[in-house]
């Protein structure tokens, strides 16, 4: 009888832990329940109080002239004591643009300072056949008061086949010129053309005997270059290997060209 009793006790406590224990788990699925709809109540809430967002405002476009403009009159400023990186650094940033740049080169080739339009012909030259745009510029500039100016407008003149019967004459005219630079690109520029006229090759030839080196060993290499079409040249080329006062550079140089002709005609 006891033990039943024990037994019944037993069972009695049982059932009241599992009671208990349902009305805990209970407890916290409605706590649950309560702090998850609470929590979805605050956040909409805090939706509904949030600021509205502003959209940036559209940036115009930038006119890339603008800072052509920037870029050209800096290297104009440095251009007679020029520090070797800033002007590097500057003249990348230019050439960068390419036909871009050609609106500010442009207006540039019309500045009453000189300086402006020796710069803006140097780069103008150095687009070449993009310069196209440039071509009404350039033409004005061949009757420019700087050789410099004249040589680079002729030179890149010559691209265009409807400009080039004026760009040769100047160029051939500054083949004379006391300069050696300018000697030098207008010879170069002369070369470059085909057909090659008389007229051409009896300029580059009359730079055989230059004063200047570097302007002798051009006329040697453009002449070797054109190949059959300066058969004309062959005697004067040959002069240049026999004469003792020929440096050696420059007896290499025609000996080199001379076969190249020779070569050609055949």
């Amino acid at each position: 009888m006891k033990y039943i009793q024990v037994v019944i006790v037993a069972c009695a406590l049982f059932s009241l832990s599992i009671l208990h224990g349902c009305g805990a788990s209970d407890s916290i699925s409605s706590k649950d329940s309560i702090n998850s709809s609470t929590l979805e109540s605050d956040l909409t809430n805090a939706d509904s109080n949030k600021a509205p967002e502003l959209s940036e405002p559209a940036s115009e476009p930038v006119d890339p002239q603008v800072e052509v403009k920037i870029i050209f009159q800096k290297l104009l400023a440095i251009r007679l004591d020029p520090d070797p990186d800033e002007w590097l650094k500057a003249d990348k940033q230019l050439s960068a643009f390419g036909k871009t740049a050609i609106p500010t080169l442009i207006t540039e080739m019309a500045s009453p300072d000189l300086s402006a339009r020796e710069l803006a012909s140097m780069y103008l030259a150095g687009l070449g056949p993009e310069s196209k745009e440039a071509a009404p510029a350039l033409e004005k500039a061949l009757r420019d008061d700087s050789p410099f100016i004249q040589v680079n407008a002729a030179s890149t003149l010559t691209h265009f086949p409807e400009y080039r019967n004026k760009a040769v004459p100047v160029l051939i005219t500054l083949t004379k010129h006391d300069d050696p630079n300018t000697r030098l690109t207008a010879i170069h520029a002369l070369g470059s053309l085909e057909p090659h006229s008389e007229d051409q090759l009896n300029a580059i030839k009359s730079t055989l005997t230059d004063s200047d080196t570097e302007v002798q060993l051009a006329a040697i290499k453009i002449l070797g270059q054109i190949g059959k079409p300066a058969k004309t040249t062959l005697s004067e080329i040959q002069s240049l290997i026999n004469d003792s006062d020929t440096s050696q550079v420059l007896r290499e140089a025609a000996l080199s060209s001379k076969s190249l002709i020779e070569q050609a005609k055949q």
